[in-house]
């Protein structure tokens, strides 16, 4: 029995030899050796197994390899407790790891740690000092991992010290979605109290940006307990929230290119949550933007087509609607596909007329001619349109 096992552990080692990538008196790695083999060896030496992910063009990894990977300190540590493997992430071998751990492999260098059966321990990104690695590696083993914080999540934590250190690890890792997710989740189990506490505030507070989410409408609520218990600068608070309306906003009302067609979005449950937290003009300035883009909009949806030139015209001119000439451009499309009246055909033109061209606005990329050669054309006025097709051509003719 004893002959047996001695020859399948020299089996094994000659097996693996011609893999291994030795930093000097650092790492010993084995290069791109299939998982289920480092696996196999994991379970014989009941060690965890360190994974170094990287790619031939990355500057960070090719620093770990010159500067931190081949210390004697770092390669005591990691050799006496880790299965060391390599894998060049664009390769094979490397893209299947990749494939496998996508949920944590998401930049170059991944350093990663998993247990004898495959599962993500820990997971570090980017170039660290050899202190700096050794003793957060440490420190996920002795329970202050990525799996471990994950669980503990799950668990129900929500403390200012576990949100912090979770937060801390997540960023060490380069785990930018998760950390949104984290502080979505945290937001969600807080009570009033809680999330006005200016720790937790400052840990999680940037992820409330969903103006129909309750968070948001609970620190909309909330607005001036925030204010007495100074949990954060409420100018900065106010522009945040609005800057969230107005995203919203936006997403709402601006016209859309749907194939051959531009289209209007309806969705009144949404713009009354939208408005309804702009009836309070102590909590929001500024505001005109958007109670100028839904009375568009509303104007546009019902065909009054008239009412809605008119208002492009005066809200352009007075800046109402941003400096952009896009949505003014884009609402007299959508009213050139149904309206029939001449008159408000003909000032229409006159309005994209008067548009100044901002360079990389779409006036600028259109220049206005297509649509001007369209409303002149429907209103009637064949000289003005040719006008407008004379200077399309002349400007395709000069390669402008």
């Amino acid at each position: 029995m004893m002959k047996t096992t001695i020859i399948q552990y020299l089996l094994c080692s000659i097996l693996l030899v011609p893999a291994i990538h030795v930093s000097a008196q650092g790492i010993q790695f084995l290069q791109d050796e299939p998982l289920d083999k480092v696996l196999s060896l994991a379970k014989q030496q009941n060690k965890i197994i360190f994974i170094d992910g990287y790619t031939k063009s990355c500057v960070p990894c090719k620093e770990l390899d010159n500067k931190v990977f081949p210390l004697q300190s770092v390669g005591d540590y990691f050799n006496s407790n880790f299965i060391n493997v390599k894998y060049d992430l664009e390769e094979p071998e490397g893209e299947r790891v990749r494939a496998k751990y996508n949920d944590v492999i998401t930049g170059f260098p991944s350093l990663i740690l998993l247990d004898k059966d495959g599962n993500m321990i820990h997971k570090m990104g980017g170039y660290h000092e050899a202190d700096s690695l050794l003793t957060k590696m440490k420190a996920a083993l002795n329970g202050t991992s990525l799996s471990a914080m994950r669980s503990r999540l799950k668990a129900g934590e929500k403390s200012v010290a576990f949100v912090r250190q979770y937060k801390k690890i997540m960023e060490d890792g380069f785990l930018r979605e998760e950390t949104e997710g984290l502080s979505n989740t945290i937001l969600n189990r807080l009570t009033d109290e809680e999330m006005s506490d200016p720790a937790m505030w400052a840990l999680v507070g940037r992820a409330v940006t969903d103006p129909y989410s309750p968070v948001f409408a609970r620190v909309v609520k909330n607005y001036w307990d925030f204010w007495q218990k100074k949990t954060t600068d409420l100018g900065v608070l106010e522009f945040q929230l609005r800057t969230g309306i107005q995203t919203a906003t936006n997403e709402l009302v601006n016209p859309q290119e749907n194939g051959n067609k531009i289209t209007l979005r309806a969705d009144p449950k949404k713009q009354a949550i939208l408005l309804g937290y702009l009836a309070n003009p102590d909590q929001f300035k500024h505001t005109e933007t958007i109670k100028a883009l839904f009375y568009v909009h509303d104007l546009a949806f019902a065909g009054k087509w008239s009412d809605l030139v008119t208002s492009l015209k005066f809200y352009h001119k007075i800046g109402a609607v941003g400096t952009s000439t896009n949505i003014v451009y884009q609402y007299i499309q959508y009213m050139m596909q149904f309206c029939k009246d001449k008159t408000v055909l003909t000032a229409a033109a006159h309005v994209l007329e008067s548009l100044p061209k901002v360079k990389l606005d779409v006036m600028d990329d259109d220049d206005n001619y297509n649509t001007l050669i369209k409303l002149y054309e429907r209103a009637g006025n064949k000289q003005a349109a040719d006008k407008y097709r004379q200077l399309q051509e002349q400007k395709l003719k000069n390669g402008n």
